[in-house]
């Protein structure tokens, strides 16, 4: 099977290389594509993906002119993608390449989707402070209670799933906020999760996009799954 590896970004032409040479470091004898979806990032992140393209074909630039935004980046990459499976990941290496492998394996074995797993037994949240920590915390706690979801890290970025499942819910999709992975478990039904650990690992090289604008989009989209699940009940 064939994987589609997705990384939405936005100002990352400093990791566009690292990321290529560490994912093919550790998927070695694995068929896959590596998708930079970019929202016409103004420090030319999408030219630097065509670039390495030119040498590698299986590196793909999808340049997005218009509608900006992670989870609509997500949406049109997996819709691109060629492979059986589809994955998001980070472009700055905070999401570790090393456990695409147990990943896959997942996959192969029966599992619905797979995430990377910050907060399960042998993950962590790597060097962050305690100051970015407790946030985060509550806005996992935030999504398990009000959307009734019984996983560790639904807030991860890191995930992979078949790319016939991503098919089926697409319509489904609002393409709003910064928490696909919260969607796509909110409009999977019941399905079988497996999260693998990992440790969030420091940017490698630009800017973070945790802003305040983010932090109130996650409200917003949290708040429209939780109407649309409680609806759906009545």
């Amino acid at each position: 099977m064939k994987l589609s590896l997705i990384a939405p970004t936005f100002n990352e032409a400093e990791n566009i290389s690292r990321l290529v040479e560490e994912v093919d470091r550790h998927l070695g004898g694995v068929e896959y594509e590596i998708i930079i979806a970019d929202d016409n990032s103004p420090d030319g992140t999408w030219r630097v993906a065509e670039g390495i393209g030119t040498a590698y074909p299986h590196i793909k630039a999808l340049r997005r002119m218009s509608d900006p935004g992670l989870t609509r980046s997500v949406i049109d990459g997996f819709t691109l993608a060629s492979g059986d499976i589809v994955a998001c990941m980070d472009a700055d290496l905070q999401h570790d390449p090393v456990i695409l492998p147990k990943m896959l394996q997942a996959i192969t074995k029966g599992a619905d989707i797979v995430i990377g797993s910050r907060y399960v037994e042998g993950g962590s949240t790597g060097t962050w402070k305690f100051v970015r920590r407790v946030p985060s915390w509550a806005a996992t706690k935030m999504a398990q209670l009000m959307l009734g979801v019984e996983i560790h890290d639904p807030l991860s970025g890191y995930f992979m799933l078949r790319r016939d499942q991503f098919l089926r819910i697409k319509d489904k999709l609002r393409g709003s906020g910064f928490k696909i992975l919260l969607e796509i478990i909110a409009n999977s039904g019941v399905c079988k999760i497996q999260e693998i650990p990992y440790t969030f690992r420091p940017r490698l090289a630009g800017n973070s996009k945790l802003t305040r604008r983010v932090v109130v989009a996650y409200l917003v989209q949290l708040w429209q799954l939780w109407r649309k699940k409680h609806s759906g009940r009545q």
